[in-house]
């Protein structure tokens, strides 16, 4: 039985998806851009980095850091676990950001931010609100997923 199957045999949804994540990351470290990570780890990966970006700073800090290069790669990730409502909040905001396609290179989305008018600011701001809402079980889309490709996971 791999370390995957180990973590969805967790009960409890919240500890199942630190497991899997913690098996994923330690993964992640030993390669630059996800290179070595299988398209569903990726997936797995692109999810969880927008939620913690989000969750701890909002859209401006998404794209302020390293995982706002990764923003086609996120909105095809909330496709594939079948977020549609977020994938819908996502993709406004990854719209209003002031140059599109977001650029991968972290000083140009900085040099953008920094000039960031109101009017896209309070938008982001509603579109955190709406994410925040979680109408949406992002952590139980994820687990199905996770089962649904349990051998794409390594």
């Amino acid at each position: 039985m791999s370390n995957i199957e180990k973590a969805l045999l967790i009960e409890d949804e919240t500890e199942s998806l630190l497991k899997i994540q913690e098996i994923i990351w330690k993964k992640a470290e030993q390669s630059e851009d996800f290179e070595n990570l299988t398209e569903a780890e990726q997936t797995f990966v692109y999810v969880e980095a927008l939620e913690a970006e989000v969750n701890n700073g909002g859209f401006d800090q998404y794209f302020f850091n390293t995982n706002g290069k990764y923003s086609e790669e996120t909105l095809e990730a909330l496709k594939k676990i079948g977020a549609v409502k977020t994938y819908k909040i996502v993709q406004e905001a990854f719209r209003i950001f002031p140059e599109n396609p977001i650029p991968k290179d972290i000083e140009k989305r900085r040099d953008l931010l920094e000039n960031i008018d109101s009017k896209t600011s309070q938008r982001w701001t509603e579109l955190e609100d709406q994410f925040y809402l979680y109408e949406e079980n992002i952590g139980g889309l994820l687990l199905k997923y996770v089962k649904g490709h349990k051998t794409a996971f390594k």
